[in-house]
């Protein structure tokens, strides 16, 4: 895989480690991913492997020693505005078993063999690996590709992915084109079947240029003795070979692809999702604190994937980037989440978005939730102006 999620491991040694590791990997292969796509690096391996451009999650695990460990590495971790969980025996000495540059950082205290678990998905959710945040939409020409199209749907469907395919997710009576956008923006990858009619659409045509503005990653699966058109050089490219298709026989619609073909596919699907969640949360992030310094307030990026601003009266407001649509399970996230931060100093909580592309009517049920639910929302085109107000 050309990108790899990276759970790095840092500080002491912990007992429990091995134990942690083995806890995650059973939960990403219950969501239909390899070993293969998870990199383990520790202090020493971090030199040589460590890629600040991949999607990582950081354990610095502490100690009563004066002396900590790893240092240098804990330094470059956070100027690469990386995720890191500071992980104590005890939360009541955080701050004498974790170094200065982390006591900002909400913790986590990891006392016995049942704090795994929980442990365990707040690495899981640092890396955006939960089965309902998979989302995956098919950029397809009906007449060309439709039965490749719906086995990679059923396919990436079992592999733990809420896939998108007009035919199958689009109900009666809605509007085809709002919806077609409204999920786009929603998604992590475009899988994109270039058949060579493929870019002659209007439709498949407006499908790309929206998937590059939007910086969601595109695998485009290019059909036997056809090329990989110019408007789509930004797209990772598979050529498929007629060997590819049963019976070699790729050039009707009712053609399908062999398993073996389908499973390279979604390996890649995977790698192509880490480097393309990775870039529209930096983007978001970065953008919100970029807002944040012009304005004169200070926002730090937390471990669970949270910005904790200072409104001046010595209480926290805390932010949490959204990619995609909010929706009742971001909002019920943000529950659990704000439950887990050191609640008494948070006077509220706000949930950060980007609203291009998403449907006018679900902007205004967003618009009046807000009247009515503790977790307000903000678009990242005001938050600027937002910032100025407190």
């Amino acid at each position: 895989m050309k990108t790899r999620y990276q759970i790095i491991k840092i500080g002491e040694d912990n007992p429990s480690y091995n134990e942690v590791l083995n806890t995650f990997y059973y939960h990403i292969e219950e969501l239909g991913l390899t070993r293969d796509s998870v990199l383990e690096i520790d202090e020493n391996n971090f030199r040589k492997d460590y890629k600040a451009n991949s999607p990582s999650f950081c354990l610095y695990f502490g100690s009563d020693s004066v002396s900590f460990k790893n240092l240098d590495l804990l330094e470059t971790l956070i100027d690469d505005a990386n995720l890191i969980l500071p992980v104590v025996s005890d939360l009541t000495q955080f701050k004498n078993q974790i170094p200065k540059c982390l006591h900002s950082v909400n913790g986590f205290e990891l006392a016995s063999h049942n704090d795994i678990e929980k442990l365990v998905s707040n690495v899981l959710e640092g890396l955006s690996l939960l089965r309902l945040s998979r989302r995956l939409f098919i950029s397809y020409k009906r007449d060309e590709s439709s039965t490749v199209a719906i086995q990679l749907f059923e396919k990436l469907e079992k592999n733990g992915f809420d896939v998108f395919l007009d035919t199958h997710s689009i109900r009666p009576g809605e509007p085809f084109q709002e919806e077609l956008w409204h999920r786009m923006a929603d998604t992590d990858v475009v899988v994109l079947l270039n058949t060579p009619g493929f870019l002659k659409s209007n439709w498949t045509t407006e499908e790309l240029a929206k998937a590059n503005a939007m910086s969601i990653g595109i695998l485009q699966l290019i059909w036997p003795t056809h090329k990989q058109e110019r408007e789509s050089e930004l797209s990772m490219p598979i050529q498929l070979n007629d060997t590819d298709f049963g019976n070699s026989q790729y050039s009707k619609s009712s053609s399908y692809l062999k398993s073996n073909t389908i499973s390279a596919i979604i390996n890649q699907v995977e790698s192509l999702r880490a480097r393309s969640l990775a870039s529209r949360q930096d983007n978001i992030i970065t953008e919100f604190i970029a807002s944040s310094k012009r304005v004169g307030k200070k926002a730090i990026l937390q471990s669970e994937k949270f910005i904790t601003v200072n409104n001046g009266d010595g209480k926290e407001l805390v932010v949490i980037p959204t990619v995609g649509v909010p929706q009742a399970f971001t909002y019920n996230q943000s529950e659990e989440l704000v439950a887990r931060i050191k609640s008494k100093n948070v006077k509220e909580v706000f949930l950060l978005f980007d609203h291009r592309n998403i449907r006018e009517k679900w902007i205004k049920h967003l618009d009046w939730l807000d009247n009515y639910l503790p977790i307000k929302t903000i678009k990242i085109v005001m938050a600027e102006e937002w910032l100025k107000t407190l």
